[in-house]
């Protein structure tokens, strides 16, 4: 049995799902003031005549991280950078990082040491301070010094929690891991303080199953690992609607998928049955991040979207002035469109006309308001679903494989979940020409999606033969190795390896989970006309996906 809980921008929603059937399900307004009270009332909603004894998992999609980073009310963290010669990173970063001595080069090799003393100079002028963060620019080839300078915070700022650039990415790209470790100890505290309200509330209702918490690609991490790399966390909601269409729809020809919210309507292009990922990883308010993601765009188009008039011309979203006229609001909506317009079943309908005839113009009647309420919300949608297929379309190729036998994305069918799915999706597909189909579930696809994700994680490999030691910056592994004998393979073994440890760390079974190779590469040191060994790269993750495929609708509480 497995519990799922989805912290949407309007609605809370809940599922309990038993061998791929959901058994009860909720749908209710998120709480913003209070999160917590949302959550825990879903909760309670869909535990009704349910034995929490049988629940195995509880799996949790929240926008906590993604708030507090939006709105501003994470904590300053100190950012700490070793970026060696030549790199400017004024402006680039969140917050004003302070630039320390030492480096190391593309090898791994230390050319400069870094100072304690200056260390401990800047701790003395930002005491106080109770997060920080250090990243130095090759740390993911000799994480050493990142190491050091962590300890001698420790020693004169004695912070609450600091990261690690090397720990959150194995990945090149410095900028990233540095913006990364940023951010996850700026909202190292609130995730804190969130995931132990969560186990108290669930200690309370003697739920004892392990928790995990959705992630930006569609795994999902151990509470435990979360709290220490919370930045994990952020844009959970679009993820866990794309594993809720995974787990209720799994689209195998090219797809575009959407999760029509009450505030916005999330994106995601398929191929090959899975979605496709973001390069290079997620922004954030600007600022690339090395968190990897699904590609997604968010348009301000939802059931809830605010209709009206503007210098005599109808405009639609991306404001929300709260629901529908026909569910009890005061101002007219998409969803009131809708319900005129006979796409949808649920709302009063006379309200609703009545919000319509509100933006009507001239001899327009309410019908005509509605109709062109939602030529206008798809001719939004269809533009952005344009754009992507743009910007796919102009990608650079860096594969022979890829310009011998690559192909242009073209979509062939759509698809919805969300609450106005099924009025919407369909007028999208038609304006597209393209078929359509809006699962079972659909309306809490999301809290689908995060109980049945499976958990993930990944770990890099590099190994340099001629220096004699392979690297694993996210477990902060040097590891000395035969010069002469370490092959590839070997890599790989190792890697998997490690990669078992950190499931294991973070409370994943990796022999369960299906692992995949993200990232091979090798190639020769030349000094003197001579092979004087190689150096390697092995990236290796737990596959993200679903646990089962969610086909059936036994009950439904939704309300």
């Amino acid at each position: 049995m497995l519990l799922g809980i989805d912290v949407g921008g309007t609605f809370t929603d809940a599922v309990v799902i038993v061998d791929g059937q959901v058994m009860a399900s909720a749908k209710l307004p998120t709480t913003h003031h209070e999160l917590l009270s949302g959550i825990v009332t879903a909760i309670d909603k869909v535990l009704i005549n349910i034995d929490v004894k049988q629940i195995k998992r509880v799996a949790l999609s929240t926008t906590i991280v993604t708030n507090a980073l939006v709105e501003g009310k994470t904590d300053k963290a100190a950012l700490l950078l070793m970026p060696g010669p030549g790199l400017n990173l004024t402006g680039l970063t969140p917050g004003q990082p302070f630039f320390l001595s030492g480096y190391t080069d593309h090898r791994g090799r230390e050319q400069a040491a870094p100072v304690k003393e200056e260390v401990a100079v800047l701790c003395r002028e930002i005491k106080g301070v109770q997060v920080a963060a250090v990243a130095g620019k090759f740390a993911i080839r000799n994480p050493a010094q990142e190491q050091v300078v962590a300890g001698w915070i420790r020693e004169y700022l004695e912070p609450r929690q600091i990261t690690l650039g090397a720990q959150v990415s194995g990945s090149l790209n410095f900028l990233r891991r540095a913006n990364s470790a940023y951010y996850n100890s700026a909202v190292w505290r609130i995730f804190t303080k969130f995931a132990a309200a969560i186990e108290a509330a669930l200690a309370e209702r003697r739920i004892t199953a392990p928790v995990y918490i959705l992630k930006a690609d569609g795994g999902t991490l151990s509470l435990a690992a979360a709290k220490l790399r919370p930045v994990e966390a952020i844009f959970t909601g679009p993820a866990a609607s794309v594993l809720g269409i995974m787990a209720l729809a799994n689209p195998e020809e090219p797809a575009v998928s959407l999760d029509i919210g009450g505030t916005t309507t999330d994106i995601a292009l398929w191929q090959n049955g899975a979605p496709l990922f973001a390069p290079g990883g997620a922004s954030v308010n600007g600022y690339p991040t090395a968190v990897r993601s699904f590609w997604l765009r968010s348009v301000g188009i939802g059931g809830d979207s605010y209709v009206r008039r503007e210098n005599g011309s109808l405009t639609v979203g991306p404001m929300r002035c709260g629901p529908a006229v026909a569910n009890g609001g005061t101002e007219p909506t998409l969803t009131d469109a809708l319900r005129v317009a006979g796409l949808i079943e649920y709302g009063n309908l006379e309200l609703a006309k009545k919000a319509m005839v509100r933006v009507a113009a001239g001899d327009q009647t309410a019908e005509d308001a509605a109709w062109e309420t939602l030529r206008s919300a798809t001719g939004t949608v269809c533009q952005a679903i344009r754009d992507m297929l743009t910007e796919q379309a102009a990608r650079p190729v860096y594969k022979v494989e890829d310009i011998v036998y690559g192909e242009i994305f073209k979509p062939e069918l759509v698809l919805g979940v969300g609450g106005a799915a099924m009025g919407l999706a369909p007028l999208v597909a038609e304006r597209l020409e393209l078929p359509w189909q809006v699962p079972p579930g659909h309306m809490v696809a999301n809290a689908v999606g995060a109980a049945s994700a499976r958990p993930t994680t990944e770990i890099t490999l590099r190994a340099d033969t001629a220096q004699g030691f392979y690297t694993v910056p996210q477990l902060g592994i040097k590891q000395p190795i035969d010069k002469r004998r370490f092959t590839l393979q070997e890599a790989w073994a190792a890697a998997q390896t490690h990669l078992a440890e950190r499931a294991d760390a973070g409370g994943m079974e990796e022999g369960t989970y299906e692992s995949e190779r993200l990232y091979e590469e090798e190639f020769n040191v030349i000094r003197g006309f001579n092979t004087i060994g190689k150096i390697m790269t092995c990236t290796l993750q737990l596959k993200p996906g679903v646990l089962m495929p969610v086909d059936a609708w036994r009950r439904e509480n939704a309300e």
